[in-house]
């Protein structure tokens, strides 16, 4: 992906925090390396897929009405 120059910054990326429980953050880092991705990745993909998940469950209950 394209950086912003000097900025560090992932075009079309924006960076979030957030407080999790450690021992989550524990879990999130092996499920991470056993998928060979970093935290951020693992959990950007994660998320990623949650989301299409979701929409393609309401895209369908869209139909059904």
């Amino acid at each position: 992906m394209a950086r912003k120059k000097g900025s560090g910054k992932t075009v079309g990326m924006t960076q979030i925090s957030i407080s999790l429980p450690e021992a989550l953050v524990q879990q999130i880092d092996e499920l991470a390396r056993m998928d060979n991705r970093n935290r951020s990745n693992f959990i950007a993909n994660t998320l990623q897929n949650l989301a299409k998940e979701y929409l393609s469950v309401a895209e369908a209950k869209k139909k059904i009405k």
